[in-house]
């Protein structure tokens, strides 16, 4: 493997002998499982098929895709702010073949226990700020849809939600059939934007200062929440991980995607690389800097969001190097920031680069902490070293084989291709884990 140091250009280093490369790697891995810098994982059957596991259950091959009838699907949609994100992932949910625009209506009257559904709020509870417009000044007005009431803000909008959560999962149409679930999207961070704390029994305002008392909503084991950024230990046994949308996704060229996919690409000059704004212990990136074939560029956060306004108010093309450097390193760092997640996490994968992913403990996406592996083995596609250890980065790549981190490259260009691409994806990801459907 080929790889380029910034400061002293392409390096060819010296191969060592099959069998003592071998040994070498052998030792490497074994010792950073022990110590437990990564996950011990299937490394040496790593397949770029995003399957799963379970055998689907005959039962759950019949389903319909439903929609509340609360907000944007009534006479009235404009009552009911929406984020622009929101609407990409409620049109895949119209257009899905097995969407029934009058089924949630129909049952709640009539609930019959041989149908079951998978059904989703036709309100927001997406909490999502920087997409496709990222910040700062924080764009809120240009990333809604459909805009919000004067004054309303993340957390009042997500707390108006929590009466429809309320009667969506005790409806009659939910609970006639056991099998049937109910999928909220949660895209918050922290306690005042994830609804299993803004709608749960914690909250002081739930039953506090006249407003209603919406108890403890999540108990019901027929509720998913699906979340950005939430610690394993947080999340409920069958909640899961979605992908965060890529802000700057890279576009491969068809030549690029073909060396990729038969492992003969061209060489990539950075083995390793990490560009963008400092703080929240990005800073120690730095430690790797200065080593062969590593690129680490840490932006003052003082002064960084400063250049990013200073790009949105000029007409000339903004400069293109993160999408370069990303497209032309093998790893790329996502270390989290404010949140447990980084927009980098999806960025990374469209360019056909293995995110290297700091933040201890988070849900990753389409996995729970009861069943991590439903729909794919995250160790299949990225690396999640101890971000207490960023120092031996470079031990756990320099460990992984050539041939491992061409397969590692391919599921990671699957992945973000079915699923982190488009919010169809995102459907496709939470239709899989709710059927246990390998597809």
């Amino acid at each position: 493997m080929a790889v380029h140091n910034k400061s002293v250009g392409r390096w060819h280093g010296h191969r060592l002998a099959s069998a003592f490369r071998t040994a070498i790697t052998f030792s490497i891995f074994s010792s950073l499982t022990l110590f437990g810098m990564i996950k011990k994982s299937h490394h040496h059957h790593v397949s770029t098929s995003l399957h799963a596991p379970h055998s689907l259950d005959k039962k759950k091959e019949n389903y319909e895709i439903v929609t509340t009838n609360f907000g944007w699907t009534t006479a009235t949609p404009s009552r009911h702010s929406r984020r622009k994100i929101s609407r990409e992932f409620f049109d895949s949910i119209l257009s899905h073949p097995r969407y029934n625009a009058t089924a949630w209506e129909d049952l709640e009257s009539n609930p019959d226990p041989s149908r079951r559904l998978v059904a989703f709020v036709d309100i927001d509870t997406c909490i999502e700020g920087n997409y496709p417009v990222y910040g700062p000044p924080f764009p809120f007005a240009e990333n809604m849809d459909i805009a919000a009431s004067l004054g309303d803000r993340f957390s009042t909008i997500l707390d108006k939600s929590c009466k429809y959560i309320k009667r969506a999962a005790e409806s009659p149409a939910l609970a006639a059939n056991k099998d049937s679930r109910l999928v909220l999207l949660d895209c918050g961070d922290g306690p005042y934007y994830n609804l299993k704390d803004v709608c749960g029994p914690n909250n002081p305002n739930n039953g506090g200062g006249g407003r209603p008392a919406w108890g403890d909503l999540l108990k019901n084991s027929q509720v998913i929440i699906a979340y950005y950024g939430i610690k394993q230990k947080d999340a409920r046994p069958f909640d899961i991980g979605i992908p965060p949308p890529a802000i700057k996704p890279v576009i491969l060229t068809p030549h690029e995607r073909h060396w990729i996919k038969t492992c003969k690409s061209r060489s990539r000059h950075y083995l390793f690389s990490f560009q963008g704004r400092g703080g929240f212990r990005r800073d120690r990136l730095k430690l790797l800097e200065n080593q062969t074939g590593v690129y680490i560029n840490i932006k003052d956060p003082n002064t960084y969001w400063h250049g990013q306004r200073q790009l949105l108010n000029t007409s000339a093309p903004p400069p293109n190097d993160y999408d370069e450097i990303l497209r032309d390193s093998l790893y790329a760092a996502a270390p989290r920031g404010d949140c447990l997640w980084s927009y980098r996490f999806t960025e990374i994968m469209s360019a056909g680069s293995i995110p290297v992913v700091y933040s201890n403990d988070w849900l990753r996406p389409f996995s729970s902490s009861a069943d991590p592996d439903r729909v794919m083995n995250w160790t299949d596609c990225a690396v999640f070293p101890n971000e207490n250890h960023m120092k031996r980065t470079l031990d756990i790549l320099h460990a992984i084989p050539d041939d491992v981190r061409c397969k590692m490259q391919q599921c990671s260009l699957a992945f973000w291709d079915k699923f982190a691409s488009s919010r169809a994806g995102w459907l496709e990801g939470i239709l899989r884990w709710v059927n246990n459907d390998g597809g």
